[in-house]
Formats: structure tokens, sequence, C-alpha cells
């Protein structure tokens, strides 16, 4: 048991790490024509025939069933029902990101004939930074103040980026127009939310005594 609780471990640090990392490669390698900062979303990369398609659908996929494992190890480890609370939705929200991946763009071209890729992005979005509140509500319940600290900023991050681009456009939405910033901005706060969430785990588990299973 001790082992798989450590293997649980690493896949937080390796769920965003591997998440994010496609991304951003998916940024640099993807031609002018798929994707750009400013007239792009973020899932252009995605897809279907873009060349990124299999880099960014892919990463997104793996990095989201490696938070399973997590979750559970986080359910291991919560200390009140909030925190319970919030850990179930961070598994919602990682349902959404492998969602985003398996139902890319135009994924109504093989299969399904309602698009699904809007459902599985506003999961994610929607999802990820009321789970970090309502953890973060359990970790200060818990008198765990660094970890609620971490977790509400980290999710105050969220509607933070998306209103100052609603801002920037002076209140119209507009998805071909600087869409992927808040985007990535949204991702990477999710991401290290979940790599802060790995860490307290893990310096837990190095501060308990060390006993066989």
């Amino acid at each position: 048991m001790v082992a798989w609780r450590r293997i649980a471990t690493y896949c937080g640090f390796a769920g965003p790490i591997v998440s994010i990392g496609a991304i951003m490669l998916a940024t640099i390698v993807a031609p002018l024509e798929t994707f750009t900062w400013h007239g792009r979303a973020l899932s252009d990369m995605g897809r279907y025939g873009a060349p990124t398609f299999f880099l960014f659908n892919g990463g997104l996929i793996v990095g989201g069933l490696l938070g399973f494992p997590f979750a559970w190890r986080l359910w291991l480890e919560s200390r009140n029902s909030l925190e319970r609370v919030g850990i179930v939705l961070l598994a919602v929200a990682v349902v959404g990101m492998i969602g985003v991946g398996i139902f890319f763009l135009e994924h109504t071209t093989l299969y399904l004939e309602t698009s699904l890729h809007g459902l599985a992005a506003l999961t994610v979005f929607g999802v990820a930074p009321f789970a970090g509140w309502i953890y973060g509500t359990g970790a200060a319940l818990a008198g765990d103040g660094r970890l609620a600290v971490a977790s509400f900023w980290l999710g105050i991050v969220h509607p933070v980026a998306w209103l100052g681009w609603l801002v920037s456009l002076g209140g119209a939405i507009d998805t071909g127009t600087w869409f992927a910033v808040p985007e990535f901005v949204a991702a990477l706060a999710f991401g290290g939310w979940i790599l802060s969430l790995a860490l307290t785990v893990s310096r837990r588990a190095d501060s308990e005594p060390d006993v066989s299973a």
C-alpha cells in the first residue's frame, strides 16, 4: 500500500508536467496557420488534421489520466468533508480535461454527431477554481493555512484571467482574439494547484514514520 501511495503522489507531479509541457511544446512547434496567441484558441492545436493533433490531445489525455491516482491519494489524506468535496471537483475537472483531448475540435467528422468539445472545456475552466476554493476552505478548517492560501489564490487566478481578457476586449466575447492567453493562464493555475497539493502530500509522507504495509 505504501508503494502505491508513493506512485499516486508521483502522478500528482507528473500530470501537470505532462499536460502543461505538451501545451507549451505544441505552441512552439505549431505552424502559424494553425495557431497564434493573438488569433487562435489553444484547442486549435488539437483540431483534427492539425500537425500538433497528437501532441496536444495526447498530452491532455495522459496528463488527465495521471490525475485519477493522485485524486485517490488526496482522498486518503483528506481531513474533512470540504476537502473531499474539493477532491471530487478536482476529479470532475480532470474528466473535462481528458474530454477536451477526446472530443477535440471537429471530432464530429470522425465520431458523434454532436460536438462535446465546448462542454468539456467549460467543465475544466468552470469547475477547477471551485475545486480550489472548496478544498482550500477545508484545508483552512484543518489548520493548514499555507495550503489554504495557495488553493484560494490559485483559484482566484482563473476568474481574474478571464475578466482581464474580457476587459481588454471591451466586454465583447471574441474567441478569435487572444483567447489562448486566459486559457493558458487558467491551465497554469490549475496545474500549479495540483503541483502544490502533490508537494504537500509528499512532505507529509516524508514526515511520517517509515512503516511497511
